[in-house]
């Protein structure tokens, strides 16, 4: 009995560690919304897709790799992804970073982990 009690608690610690991880990883509408703002107000003079591909960059390289090549992998294919479907409605003056948020951590991280 005492042998399938320590089973499940192991489980449930992975799972929870898994958790963890995935989210610790996830793009943030907050870090996108804040750098698109930031890079408006500093940068006026940039066309109108550049400060939001600057800021899905940086946003989306938070987390450290466990395997790095994997890692790049799903890096640049979420970046990729990103770009072509996420980012095209954002502008800075209208970030929308709900559904860029939304786009990022549904649409392109099943496409890419797969």
């Amino acid at each position: 009995m005492e042998g399938k009690n320590m089973k499940m608690i192991s489980l449930m610690v992975i799972v929870m560690l898994g958790m963890f991880v995935g989210r610790s990883s996830a793009f943030s509408k907050d870090c996108f919304v804040g750098c698109l703002t930031t890079c408006a107000v500093t940068h006026p003079d940039l066309h109108m897709l550049e400060c939001p591909f600057t800021c899905l960059k940086k946003c989306l390289s938070g987390g450290a790799p466990a395997n790095k090549i994997k890692s790049l992998g799903v890096h640049y294919c979420n970046l990729g992804c990103a770009t072509a479907n996420c980012i095209n409605k954002s502008t800075p003056q209208n970030p929308r970073g709900d559904q860029v948020e939304h786009c990022v951590n549904s649409y392109c991280a099943k496409k890419c982990t797969n």
